[in-house]
């Protein structure tokens, strides 16, 4: 498989409110005792780090993507997740 290239996406939105007073929820929410890293994480836009994310779609197959960007102490790490349908809460 080619590595994913940003050309290969198009933005078609945000999850994130921009009538927010407050800054985001950094809290996370794994019901079933899985963690932000589990493939199987629910995907729950009102919790971290789906409530920061942009929304993307695969312009060759139509798919999906959300994309969460992470800035740490000396870097800008962009993480991209498959939206899976069944695991949207």
């Amino acid at each position: 498989m080619a590595p994913l290239a940003q050309a290969d996406f198009e933005c078609v939105g945000t999850l994130l409110e921009a009538s927010l007073d407050d800054e985001p929820t950094l809290t996370e929410w794994h019901p079933q005792g899985t963690s932000y890293w589990s493939a199987a994480a629910p995907i729950a836009v009102d919790w971290f780090p789906c409530n920061r994310c942009s929304a993307w779609r695969c312009r060759a197959c139509g798919r999906g993507f959300l994309q969460y960007t992470e800035f740490g102490g000396y870097y800008i790490d962009h993480r991209l997740r498959a939206v899976e349908p069944s695991l949207v809460v």
